[in-house]
């Protein structure tokens, strides 16, 4: 009977192996499939490739880098001189209150609205690597540590965008607050609660600080730049093509009161949340249904902040899989209290 349990449970986990390449497989091949039909789109229509790339960069120079590069810098330098401890321990009744999470979060989620996508994420990553959390602590955090900054709402959304400083302030008070009330949401999930003394004796020679926080730094900064000109690129060429034309007529069946454009705009959203933006804004939808809609895209952040964000997470074995369906709840959230202040305000 024991052997027969045995020989069962080794055919159990040899299948369950067997699974998991099959579905790796499948990955691959869907992946290489993808990538080679976006190379040969690129072949027939360069101009269009160039034209996006160019557009990702400029949007990202223009409106991303300058708000996250001195803020990334700074928190660097702040992280390697061990300077959090007393704000941390000012926090720490609020955010084991609030979300059962350790001391370091506070800093961390002060840091991820000042500054926004993905500096949340890298001090998370951060913190993992120094000791400082743990992996659960860190699976956590990000229920309420990735969030845009205001520059990037108020500044490049509200002002630049819509031309309308009050939808800005009402995206980023939207934003924050359901940030907040997705960690509560959360609370429970991955709960862990040791605290970790911050070692005090890191390196704190400036000469050698200074050269390694602009290198990382840099890095990180072109790491975003990328990121967001190849996704332009993605959603301009699969456009061009019209492959999301299938989508968008199959929504739009389900959903016949909501126009095309609008569908479309969306959609470039969850792909790439600035682009969508920007399309949104042009739509002929009232303002607070565009207000409505961009703080969606925002608080979800797009397949291009998800990736963003996945090259910092992965190094602390966040469970991707939750970290999507979290920035969904708060994406949701976001948009029901953007509607509400928008239909008061506006």
């Amino acid at each position: 009977m024991e052997y027969q349990q045995k020989v069962k449970r080794k055919f159990l986990f040899a299948n369950a192996i067997q699974k998991e390449k099959t579905k790796q497989n499948i990955s691959r091949i869907i992946i290489s499939f993808f990538v080679i039909s976006l190379i040969v789109m690129i072949i027939i229509q360069p101009n269009i490739c160039i034209s996006s790339v160019y557009n990702g960069l400029s949007v990202w120079a223009k409106t991303i880098l300058p708000s996250l590069f001195p803020f990334v810098f700074l928190t660097q330098i702040l992280t390697k001189l061990n300077t959090l401890d007393g704000l941390s321990k000012r926090l720490s009744k609020i955010t084991k209150f609030l979300f059962k999470a350790p001391a370091i979060s506070g800093y961390i989620f002060l840091m991820s609205i000042v500054s926004g996508y993905p500096v949340g994420a890298k001090l998370i990553s951060e913190f993992y690597g120094s000791g400082k959390i743990t992996q659960k602590q860190a699976n956590k955090l990000v229920s309420f540590c990735s969030t845009s900054g205001p520059l990037f709402i108020i500044g490049s959304v509200g002002v630049g965008i819509f031309l309308n400083k009050k939808i800005g302030y009402i995206l980023f008070a939207s934003h924050i607050f359901s940030s907040i009330i997705n960690g509560i949401i959360y609370r429970n999930k991955f709960a862990d609660q040791t605290e970790k003394e911050i070692d005090k004796d890191n390196q704190t020679n400036l000469t050698q600080i200074l050269p390694e926080t602009m290198q990382s730094t840099v890095l990180s900064c072109l790491i975003v730049g990328g990121y967001i000109a190849i996704f332009f690129m993605i959603i301009d060429i699969i456009n061009n093509f019209g492959i999301f034309s299938p989508l968008i007529s199959a929504i739009n069946h389900i959903f016949p009161n909501i126009n095309q454009v609008e569908i479309k705009s969306t959609i470039f959203g969850f792909i790439e949340m600035s682009k969508g933006c920007i399309e949104i804004a042009k739509t002929n939808i009232s303002l607070v249904a565009k207000a409505t809609i961009t703080s969606f895209l925002i608080s979800f952040g797009g397949l291009c902040t998800f990736f963003q964000a996945t090259t910092f997470l992965s190094k602390c074995k966040v469970n991707l899989k939750f970290y999507l369906f979290q920035k969904f709840t708060h994406a949701l959230i976001s948009a029901i209290l953007t509607f509400l202040l928008a239909t008061i305000v506006l």
